[in-house]
């Protein structure tokens, strides 16, 4: 059952146009950012343009838009079923109201997950052609092979892809609140937008899940001008923050469901 219901969720997600329009925008803004920073002059004589500087730079840039993209979509996925009517189909099916949560949890995951994967596969192949994938030199010495940069890369994706747990989690909370999709998503976007100025403003910021996405990639760019940096903070604070709040939100949002009568 629960199968058949990501199956479903799934078809009615990427069924629809509005996401792939907002990707276009993501991709042809990251494009933007990185071929601004290849073909940009550099402020000093001493910086040196680098792949993991562009690559983190661009897909950065592009993360920032895509949490809204999932805030959006995510905030539609039960409130557009509340303005269509769909949603009372649920109390007729033998459907448990927590499956019907996981399958929709699942399928936006998916959906995010497979954003990030075309942003950096975007991001690698405009790397590839300028200004070519390679070890971090200066002045004649390597200070990161290319063989470690790949693997600070491929880590710094895979602590993204579990810092946007807790976002999914959110939109679909906010989605439950409200039985119009427009008051949804202009509601989802202007707390996600709150969230991320209290996470750049205050001390406690790095408490705020939102402030943990972003984080991978200001680390590569480090990398990339060739400063030293350390996944340390990254894994003892902001992936415990991140699986905090993902949990936390996701049994609220369960909550939420459990206790609404979509009958009315």
């Amino acid at each position: 059952m629960i199968r058949e219901l990501v199956r479903q969720e799934a078809i009615k997600l990427f069924a629809q146009r509005y996401p792939y329009l907002l990707l276009a925008a993501v991709l042809a803004l990251q494009t933007l950012r990185m071929l601004l920073l290849v073909l940009g002059t550099p402020a000093t004589s001493l910086d040196v343009v680098t792949a993991p500087q562009v690559w983190a730079e661009g897909l950065g840039w592009a993360l920032r838009m895509l949490v809204f993209v999932v805030l959006v979509v995510g905030a539609m996925a039960f409130s557009r079923e509340f303005s269509l009517g769909t949603a009372k189909m649920i109390l007729v099916l033998p459907v448990r109201r927590r499956d019907w949560l996981l399958a929709k949890l699942v399928s936006l995951v998916g959906l995010t997950w497979a954003l990030l994967a075309v942003c950096a596969v975007l991001g690698l192949a405009l790397v590839a052609v300028a200004p070519g994938w390679g070890a971090v030199v200066r002045e004649g010495i390597v200070l990161y092979p290319a063989a470690e940069a790949t693997r600070h890369l491929l880590t710094a994706l895979g602590l993204t892809a579990l810092y946007v747990l807790p976002l999914c989690a959110f939109a679909l909370g906010v989605g439950l609140l409200f039985n119009n999709s427009g008051a949804a998503v202009g509601v989802a976007v202007l707390l996600g937008s709150a969230l991320e100025s209290v996470g750049g403003l205050l001390d406690a910021g790095r408490y705020v899940f939102i402030f943990h996405v972003h984080q991978p990639f200001a680390h590569l760019v480090r990398m990339g001008k060739g400063l030293p940096f350390s996944w340390h903070d990254a894994l003892t604070v902001g992936l415990p923050v991140a699986l905090g709040w993902f949990l936390a939100l996701l049994a609220l949002t369960w909550w939420r469901l459990e206790r609404m009568d979509l009958q009315g």
